[in-house]
């Protein structure tokens, strides 16, 4: 292969090279995981979390070691707060993958290829985050940096996947949420209820195409803030608020 065609299939490689060198101590969250369960949402990155580590210092020489066994791979590794960022060019192309820490996460297996098959890779198997705990992530995500590609997957998980989300996490998630800046973040369930549903209401074509279209199909576009709304509506329904 002399080049990839574009960042996705380096992305795909990255999966592929992932579960290949961390089996299953590496777990695809976030967008990545609803790519691989085939959301039409295009993203240019992807995040892990590993199991079992304490400290986000201790996966940094693992991760460097690994890479920097691949010729022709440019790679380099910053710590924040929130992860450890490795920004990735090979073959032309660049992504980014976002690594966090935890000593134990639900996750269950799941097939690469819808990526890889679209690229003539082999597919592997690798894991992704429980669909419960992913969905109550997801809504907490929203709500602390109100992305409308976030209730893009909030939809995703409620109306294609018909997931609910776990009550538990969330409940975690919400007692201490990441601070964005302009965000207030609702910090109980009662809270998140009125907040889903002030933004749903919300909702019109207009902002939906100016976030979303760069990621989306442009046939995916049509009537979806009323989907997304709908979505948001019934997650409400099901979250226990009092």
């Amino acid at each position: 292969m002399e080049n990839f065609r574009n960042t996705e299939e380096l992305l795909a490689w990255v999966i592929n090279f992932f579960a290949e060198e961390f089996g299953n101590n590496a777990i695809i969250r976030g967008g990545m995981a609803l790519r691989l369960l085939n959301s039409p949402r295009y993203t240019n990155d992807i995040d892990y979390i590993f199991i079992p580590f304490r400290s986000k210092k201790d996966i940094k020489p693992l991760i460097e070691k690994k890479m920097s066994s691949v010729k022709g791979l440019d790679f380099a590794i910053t710590l924040n707060s929130k992860a450890l960022v490795v920004n990735i060019c090979y073959l032309s192309q660049s992504c980014q993958a976002e690594i966090s820490v935890e000593n134990k996460c639900l996750s269950l297996p799941m097939s690469s290829s819808a990526i890889a098959s679209q690229y003539g890779l082999p597919a592997k198997i690798v894991r992704i985050v429980e669909l419960s705990t992913a969905f109550a992530h997801k809504i907490a995500a929203w709500n602390e940096r109100e992305l409308l590609r976030d209730l893009f997957d909030v939809y995703q998980y409620k109306t294609i996947l018909k997931i609910e989300p776990n009550a538990e996490v969330l409940q975690k998630r919400l007692a201490k949420p990441r601070n964005y800046p302009n965000v207030k973040s609702a910090r109980n369930l009662n809270e998140l209820r009125e907040k889903l549903l002030t933004a749903a209401n919300g909702l019109n074509e207009q902002n939906i195409y100016d976030e979303l279209s760069p990621l989306l199909p442009e046939t995916e576009l049509a009537g979806l803030h009323l989907r997304i709304a709908a979505a948001m509506r019934g997650t409400v329904e099901n979250i226990d608020g009092g």
